[in-house]
């Protein structure tokens, strides 16, 4: 059964905040292939810019190895990426404004790993409108992914998609998945892909059948109407911290797995006073 492993249960550098600064995640740095542990700090920061700090997942993350001011400004009206948009290995910070925009239309704005963070590389209006009945994302090839999940015509959980070959001005896939719409836990995408969309997963973590954290996914390959995996993991219930799917347990050039890894960054109520890094392996 997948995911009753902890291959990582390990305090960070960085001392417990509950979340309330900004948004943990998962992104790799500097271009070596890690997880490394991202804190994108959008208030209460000192210049009044957002913005990164960084541990190493090769430290167990102990160490920092970024801590920089960005080029965007305190704004919270829309969803915070870390995401390889350049395609250089690094990974640049994403904000899909999706409330208060100038154009009346969801945008996309990006600020390049490789200028420090300094330089901004895209402002472009999508042809998504502004609503925010769900999550947004985006795919590893930069696809614009919005997975509604209430206030759906169908009743279930949609997956649209604007592209980035159009310059995200057209939709490549507007499907209602099987999954059945609700909000009881994270949903996002498979951080790997093997053809044009994105594997679904539902990190479902409180009303579980189970009392435990549940991990359920629908296969891109089956147009979102199979379930890739069903299952319980060996997570008790909890919500001090933020879930996600990664890539952490490969070697250097190795294939991705055809399922990632369950990760959890525990931001309150630790043991050790820290944020926490605990991982699942798939």
């Amino acid at each position: 059964m997948s995911y009753q492993t902890r291959i990582v249960a390990t305090p960070s550098v960085y001392p417990q905040d509950g979340g309330k600064n900004g948004v943990w995640t998962f992104a790799d740095i500097e271009g070596t292939g890690n997880q490394d542990l991202v804190f994108i700090k959008t208030r209460q920061t000192r210049v009044g810019k957002v913005e990164l700090r960084a541990a190493s997942q090769e430290s167990d993350y102990k160490d920092a190895i970024l801590i920089i001011t960005t080029a965007f400004r305190i704004e919270d009206n829309g969803t915070w990426l870390m995401q390889d948009w350049t395609r250089d290995g690094r990974a640049d910070l994403v904000y899909i404004k999706t409330r208060h925009t100038e154009s009346g239309r969801v945008e996309v704005h990006v600020v390049d790993a490789a200028s420090g963070y300094q330089s901004f590389v895209l402002h472009k209006a999508t042809c998504f409108n502004p609503e925010d009945n769900g999550t947004w994302t985006m795919s590893a090839t930069g696809d614009l992914v919005y997975i509604k999940t209430r206030n759906t015509d169908s009743g279930f959980v949609e997956y649209h998609v604007a592209s980035r070959d159009s310059d995200y001005q057209e939709f490549t896939k507007h499907k209602a998945t099987w999954f059945t719409a609700e909000e009881n836990g994270t949903w996002c995408l498979n951080p790997t892909m093997d053809g044009e969309f994105a594997d679904l997963f539902y990190i479902k973590t409180k009303n579980t059948q189970t009392h435990k954290i549940e991990v359920h996914g629908a296969s891109a390959q089956s147009d979102f109407q199979e379930p890739l995996i069903n299952t319980e993991t060996d997570f008790d219930l909890e919500e001090n911290g933020t879930w996600h799917m990664i890539n952490y347990a490969r070697a250097p050039n190795e294939e991705p797995p055809s399922l990632p890894d369950l990760a959890y960054i525990k931001t309150k109520n630790t043991g050790t006073g820290e944020v926490e890094v605990h991982i699942n392996e798939a």
